[in-house]
């Protein structure tokens, strides 16, 4: 494949003005939404504004099969028809403004030419037969024509209503030869030419089975690569290559790491635009070798946030262990910048008692449902970016940006007595911390609890097998009320024996909560649905809002 198949570098103006592309026939049609080409006009005019080169990703082609010349367009049918009507509507804007003579050699460049092997005029570009007629129209300046919710008018509107805004009048016709001049030196693609369609879509495949994390991680380090001073080279290769490693060598882990870095200083922002918020932030902040020098120190903390052994809290004076298997046995990642900007702003003790906090503000959250949404992202990273301003400067302040995903008490106990089935990892951690309430509501001395290891397990009080056949029976049976901490020495004495021969196991247990276990005199369904509700009044000091 490496020598039948070319790639190269170029901008997507010249591949409309230098070569003669189409979309197979079997191919989907054109399926872009208003949002899509919304947001690709977007990108394009913060990219002029800054003055920055625009990267659009990989186009894939196969080379012509017959002598028409024509490249056929394996992946890439979305941006690059997107781009062709963006020409027609500013070709015809153009002649709207009285620019004709542009307005017509924007058609010849771009879109339409005269072929001598054809003797007569062709298409720049020729799409699908689902695409064909309704982009013939708007060539031919038939927009009316066209269904009202044809995917091919609804992206010549949006372009349109986008340059009537770009230039009002007569005056800003330069303004659209800017967009010209844009799309035909400034954004940059990647181009793959197959010397066949079957080669082409191995190709495709394998750019798909990378996945886009890969991709984005690429850009990432080429562009960052590039940009760095040639005596800086071999340190931020080395910078970024350990970071990679010390990350597991897994490029969505890595994409997700400069992800939550970025969103620790700036707020939040999607994986699809990122690569072009960091090429913005490196010209803003100019220096490849001070950036990794602050990717490094975040990835201590990074690491350290899912590592309660790490070396990083030896001088941190605050017990986060139970916060960092919180956050690990919930996958707490989207509080992450939050805890970057902190760590990196505040003082270590500080920082660390803010993770404490989050931890317990995080499973409230969890269990009513605030955290699965982009709107605790979104709240995490405005928090962050508040940190790293300096108007956030303490756990109350912070509070106060996460008020919305925080649940009252009332809230949280609903949510807890109705949470149904636990995995065991979640089961033992809740329990543990329901522990350690009870006995700070005891006034009973702290004591350490190894309910991490394998020697502590999770007890059915009713028994797995005695739900079998009975779907009500099965949801009592995994309720938290009915299950409680044990150690293996004293489980595997149990087996499916009566409550009443269980109940002497139960009073040898060190954990408080089993141990009252044997006050009960005998244990079914209501026997569960009461212990829920009082383990719901004590979930509200194990982890309080305050």
């Amino acid at each position: 494949m490496a020598e039948s198949t070319e790639f190269n570098h170029d901008q997507l103006g010249h591949i409309l003005a230098d070569h003669l592309v189409e979309v197979p026939e079997f191919q989907r049609a054109y399926s872009w939404e208003p949002i899509n080409v919304q947001e690709y006009l977007s990108d394009l005019e913060r990219a002029r504004s800054k003055k920055s080169a625009y990267f659009m990703g990989t186009i894939v082609f196969a080379r012509s099969e017959n002598d028409s010349g024509r490249r056929k367009i394996v992946d890439g049918q979305q941006r690059l028809a997107t781009t062709a009507i963006l020409l027609i509507a500013i070709r015809d804007r153009l002649s709207e403004l009285a620019r004709v003579d542009l307005a017509e050699n924007t058609t010849k460049k771009y879109l339409r030419r005269f072929s001598i092997r054809e003797e007569g005029e062709v298409d720049s570009l020729i799409l699908s037969p689902n695409d064909q007629d309704a982009y013939d129209a708007i060539l031919a300046g038939d927009v009316e024509g066209i269904g009202s919710g044809n995917r091919i008018r609804l992206c010549y509107e949006e372009c349109a209503a986008h340059l009537r805004k770009l230039a009002p009048d007569a005056a800003q016709y330069r303004k659209l030869v800017d967009v010209i001049d844009q799309l035909e030196n400034s954004v940059q693609v990647l181009i793959a030419v197959a010397s066949s369609l079957p080669e082409a879509y191995v190709i495709f495949e394998t750019l798909n089975d990378r996945g886009a994390d890969l991709t984005t991680a690429d850009l990432l380090k080429n562009y960052l690569f590039s940009e760095a001073k040639r005596s800086e080279f071999a340190y931020v290769q080395h910078g970024w290559n350990a970071i990679e490693t010390n990350l597991g060598g897994k490029p969505e882990v890595m994409v997700r790491f400069v992800r939550h870095e970025f969103m620790s200083r700036e707020g939040r922002i999607t994986t699809r635009k990122l690569y072009r918020a960091i090429q913005d932030d490196l010209q803003s902040n100019p220096g490849a070798k001070t950036y990794v020098q602050r990717m490094k120190q975040a990835q201590e903390i990074y690491l350290a946030l899912r590592d309660a052994d790490h070396k990083y809290w030896a001088d941190a004076r605050v017990d986060v262990r139970d916060a960092i298997m919180a956050y690990r046995r919930f996958g707490f990642e989207s509080s992450y910048p939050l805890l970057l900007a902190a760590f990196r702003m505040w003082d270590k003790p500080k920082a660390a008692r803010l993770l404490v906090k989050l931890a317990k503000w995080s499973v409230r959250a969890q269990f009513v449902g605030r955290l699965g949404a982009g709107t605790a992202e979104e709240a995490f990273a405005a928090a962050a970016a508040a940190v790293s301003a300096g108007t956030a400067k303490n756990q109350t302040d912070v509070k106060a940006l996460l008020r919305r995903l925080i649940p009252s008490d009332t809230e949280f106990k609903i949510a807890f007595v109705s949470a149904g089935k636990l995995s065991i990892n979640r089961a033992k951690y809740i329990l543990a911390m329901l522990e350690k309430a009870a006995d700070a509501r005891a006034q009973r001395p702290e004591r350490a609890l190894d309910w991490t290891s394998s020697g502590v397990t999770v007890e059915h009080v009713l028994s797995q097998s005695s739900g079998r056949g009975d779907d009500n029976l099965q949801v009592k049976i995994d309720e938290i009320g009915n299950l409680a901490l044990l150690e293996k020495r004293l489980n595997h004495q149990l087996g499916n024996k009566p409550f009443a021969q269980k109940v002497k196991v139960y009073e040898q247990s060190d954990f408080a909560l089993t141990r009252a276990l044997g006050a009960t005199t005998s244990w079914g369904e209501l026997e569960v649905t009461t212990r829920t509700s009082e383990l719901a009044d004590l979930a509200c000091l194990a982890w309080p809002s305050t």
